[in-house]
């Protein structure tokens, strides 16, 4: 893996029926690669259709290679979407999650082998054998959810509760099944293992390390809101998801805003690490089972190629897909877009085949 470069793409979708007057491209970057003249013009045809809102950055290394914004961010007060947009993320959160928990390995505050037994001594039987490697892996047998929304009202003590005792689809390590609630009980653990708040806990060690700036929870205090995105795909049109809340239906597993610029830092820490101790061995990019890597990324094939990914969709119309796809022999590229369906297909296909023949994305959103 030592032969990774990265590409981001980062949009931002507000809804698929905007009309001419929300018509806006900001173009900041450019560079003269014809895979990135493919894409702008994809990207254009579908603005101008009204099917995409939203933010682009392309970045091979440490190279940008494409950053641009198109449409409006809030269309009441004529906001143009700008690399100052902070963006619902989904589940990319749990990222975040996966990354406190391998932390507190790495410092040896606990082990991937502990056991929910450790943790919750009074746990049913069937889930007390439960590890955390498998809660990170999505194979510990824990159902997909444990909330009716992701805006109920839930404090972690319920939350606990009900994921304890959800019945399991099938024994520990048995079954690969994607669960938001496990994600949910290892912010929990989090909670425990290092007595702090879990939003405190990944602001100290995780955003504020990386001087993630626009980053972080719903109804953060350190967030802008001058600068949030509206989402425009969900019934309440033109509010945003992080004026809603955040409770233990949701800590964990969601949850999270960030900027186009911060989740591509973001992105880079994932892959080389940089959360992790000096000389340690990056957690994040080792192998959970067949699908999962341990930082909450998933393990896909495309056309014939190992890809990484993680994405995740809120029903206010913001969808987030992060890839890192071989480059031939030369290293990887990620991929992140923010939006609200899979229409994206195409304009990938078209924009890339230049760096990829017969590229075909497998778009991800848990």
């Amino acid at each position: 893996m030592n032969r990774l470069a990265i590409f981001i793409f980062a949009l931002a979708l507000s809804s698929c029926s905007a009309g001419s007057d929300h018509r806006n491209v900001s173009s900041l970057i450019q560079s003269d690669k014809a895979s990135m003249a493919s894409l702008a013009y994809e990207l254009q045809h579908e603005h101008n259709a009204g099917t995409f809102d939203g933010l682009v950055l392309v970045a091979q290394k440490d190279v940008v290679l494409f950053k641009s914004a198109y449409g409006y961010a809030d269309r009441e007060d004529s906001v143009r979407n700008s690399s100052a947009a902070i963006i619902d993320m989904g589940s990319i959160a749990k990222t975040f999650t996966a990354a406190a928990v391998l932390q507190l390995a790495q410092k040896e505050k606990l082990q991937l082998s502990d056991k929910i037994g450790d943790f919750y001594p009074t746990a049913p039987d069937e889930i007390k054998p439960i590890t955390i490697a498998q809660l990170l892996g999505h194979s510990s047998g824990l159902d997909n959810f444990h909330n009716e929304s992701d805006f109920e009202l839930m404090d972690k003590a319920q939350a606990e509760r009900r994921i304890l005792e959800m019945p399991l689809i099938a024994k520990p390590g048995e079954k690969i099944a994607y669960s938001n609630a496990a994600y949910t009980l290892l912010a929990a653990i989090v909670e425990k293992v290092s007595d702090k708040p879990f939003q405190d806990y990944v602001h100290d060690n995780l955003l504020t390390p990386l001087n993630l700036k626009s980053t972080g929870f719903y109804q953060d205090q350190r967030v802008s809101l001058n600068n949030l995105a509206r989402g425009y795909g969900g019934d309440d049109q033109g509010r945003t998801t992080f004026e809603k809340g955040l409770t233990w239906a949701l800590i964990g597993a969601g949850g999270m805003v960030t900027s186009i610029d911060d989740l591509a830092i973001w992105s880079a820490a994932l892959k080389n690490g940089a959360m992790f101790p000096a000389g340690a061995s990056n957690l994040a990019f080792s192998k959970a089972n067949a699908r999962w890597l341990l930082g909450s990324l998933a393990q896909v094939e495309i056309s014939g190629e190992s890809i990484i990914q993680m994405g995740g969709s809120t029903d206010y119309g913001y969808t987030a897909l992060i890839q890192f796809v071989p480059l031939n022999k030369t290293g990887m590229f990620a991929v992140l877009w923010v939006g609200e369906s899979n229409y994206l297909t195409g304009t990938l296909t078209h924009g890339l085949r230049h760096f990829v023949p017969n590229f075909s994305p497998c778009i991800l959103a848990p």
